[in-house]
């Protein structure tokens, strides 16, 4: 049941939702219920319990956490690997300044002509902004590897 189950619904719950970033809490909110409810399916836990240890114990994260990992995991893999090529020219590093914290890798934000919160949706804009608020100490070793390779 349970791997069924998260096959069927997370691949729906998964399927492009980096677009998900930044949606009203509204809807948000939606796509929260329906994993809730998924959650408790699958290890039978009563309509009105507390979804938080459940969530644990599946070693799920919640729809927000899963939109910003999936944002992050495909943010990394851009200067790191180059993939996907459709997304690479999206992305790019700031030059380092000679600060304390210029080992830390950070992406260069566009700006935006609007102050409308749906500009801010595509992964352009999410990208960096999501990866800039990451703490040093997991980004700084990547600066590393983005220098070496641009030496190259």
């Amino acid at each position: 049941m349970h791997t069924g189950a998260t096959s069927i619904v997370h691949s729906k719950l998964d399927y492009c939702n980096s677009l998900y970033y930044n949606l009203p809490k509204s809807q948000i909110t939606r796509l929260q219920l329906i994993q809730n409810s998924l959650a408790r399916a699958v290890v039978k836990a009563p309509k009105y319990c507390h979804i938080t240890p459940v969530f644990r114990s599946l070693h799920w994260l919640k729809i927000i956490e899963r939109i910003e990992y999936r944002l992050l995991s495909l943010t990394y893999k851009v200067p790191t690997t180059t993939q996907p090529p459709y997304v690479s020219h999206l992305i790019s590093v700031q030059p380092p300044r000679s600060t304390r914290s210029s080992s830390v890798v950070t992406l260069a934000r566009p700006s935006t002509s609007s102050s409308l919160r749906i500009t801010d949706r595509p992964f352009r804009y999410a990208s960096p902004c999501l990866w800039n608020q990451l703490p040093s100490v997991l980004v700084s070793s990547l600066y590393f590897f983005v220098r070496f390779r641009a030496a190259d």
